[in-house]
């Protein structure tokens, strides 16, 4: 689903902010948000129904994403887990080298949904997928608020999407510009310079 720019716009929220020297614009609103959550909980609740499920949780970005899925779940028996991925540090694009810092054994011959916030190139959600099945899970799923097809390097497990997005460099609602930025409620992309 692309974003809808020209939606209804709050005027108490900014249509720009600065973080460190760069200017953002509003790009994503958080109804827009709000409604991809729900689609996304009714797929997650079909697919899950009567089974044990774990939300595997990836740290810091995915945080709010999370919140607010958990809180749009109506499964009987949901466990959070979290695990803290990183490979951007303070750049703009992934590093492709990925750091997992969480205990898993919770995960064993349990169902995992891993709780992403952006599919970008990929390698954040392959090395977890591939951590995870040394734990021996029962299945493993993929669920990611955004995502960017056009920087995808190879195939990149995503069962459910939430938003597709242009190959741009966006904060808010949990994504960070080097740790600045994830408290705004829509999510804002890097401004042209120009």
């Amino acid at each position: 689903m692309k974003p809808d720019v020209s939606s209804e716009r709050h005027s108490s929220v900014p249509e720009r902010v600065t973080l460190y020297g760069k200017v953002f614009e509003r790009y994503i609103e958080r109804s827009v948000i709000a409604d991809a959550i729900s689609r996304m909980a009714a797929e997650i609740e079909r697919d899950y129904a009567g089974r044990e499920l774990v939300l595997l949780v990836v740290l810091k970005g995915a945080m709010m994403f999370a919140a607010d899925l958990a809180r749009a779940l109506h499964l009987s028996s949901l466990q959070l887990e979290f695990v803290r991925a990183s490979s951007y540090g303070a750049a703009m694009t992934s590093s492709g080298a990925v750091a997992l810092n969480g205990a898993l054994e919770c995960v064993r011959e349990r169902d995992v949904l891993v709780i992403e916030d952006i599919a970008d190139s990929g390698a954040t959600i392959r090395a977890i997928c591939d951590h995870l099945r040394a734990f021996a899970p029962a299945s493993i799923a993929v669920a990611t608020l955004l995502s960017k097809p056009a920087v995808h390097r190879g195939t990149i497990q995503l069962d459910y999407v939430g938003i597709e997005i242009e190959p741009v460099f966006v904060v808010g609602y949990g994504l960070d510009y080097n740790e600045l930025g994830r408290n705004l409620a829509d999510i804002y992309r890097l401004a042209e310079e120009g």
